[in-house]
């Protein structure tokens, strides 16, 4: 982390510990993204109870992200950048666990469908966006911790990247004389993807987020 050093030591041990917070949160929520994979190849149901205990510890360290906040606030008094980076750590810490919901809620969409196989292609596609949904989360969390904005501009990009896979998902509503049940299950996967979406979204946040920390101006 590239935080800058202050003559109070104990000042930077604060604002790091703040920073190795939201890293673990980071790896948690990637852990939660990673059972999403695991779903869709297993459709293991018992994948619902285990991202549900897991998302309780995230949101246990959303809680202690915001005791270590007020307590900056009210001991140091952080003036510029840091005080930027403080304040702007609960809504980073706000979408990482907004992430971790957002998982969990997947895995539950993904249980609607049962064992049937997704359309042709589906598969890879959801499996593409995690892949990438995850990097934007590492790289996000990142450039907010390291004050990149070069890297917080990158995962702005790849957000276009997410919009195009679920928008190229639309085409498997271009078949004809669909079952019922094939609807049922095109709709869930249309879900499914926009949930994708939102998840990347939440990175593009903590992005747009870092480039405030670093320039003070809101896009």
């Amino acid at each position: 982390m590239s935080l800058k050093e202050h003559t109070v030591k104990s000042y930077d041990k604060d604002l790091q510990s703040i920073a190795g917070t939201l890293d673990t949160m980071l790896e948690m929520v990637t852990q939660s993204i990673d059972m999403v994979a695991e779903m869709i190849r297993t459709r293991d149901i018992s994948l619902i109870d285990k991202i549900t205990a897991h998302d309780y510890k995230i949101n246990s360290l959303d809680h202690l992200i915001e005791k270590k906040v007020t307590a900056i606030l009210a001991l140091r008094q952080p003036m510029a950048v840091d005080l930027r980076y403080t304040i702007s750590s609960l809504k980073v810490s706000s979408n990482l666990e907004r992430s971790g919901d957002q998982s969990k809620s997947i895995i539950k969409k993904i249980a609607r469908i049962g064992n049937e196989k997704f359309e042709d292609g589906v598969e890879k596609a959801l499996l593409d966006m995690i892949s990438l949904t995850k990097q934007m989360a590492r790289e996000a969390l990142q450039s907010f911790n390291n004050h990149d904005i070069e890297l917080a501009n990158l995962v702005l990009k790849q957000d276009d990247e997410i919009d195009k896979i679920y928008s190229d998902l639309f085409g498997i509503i271009n078949q004809e004389n669909f079952s019922r049940e094939q609807v049922k299950r095109i709709t869930n996967t249309l879900f499914i993807a926009k949930s994708f979406e939102r998840l990347a979204d939440h990175s593009t946040n903590i992005a747009e987020i870092a480039g405030f920390v670093v320039t003070g101006e809101i896009k």
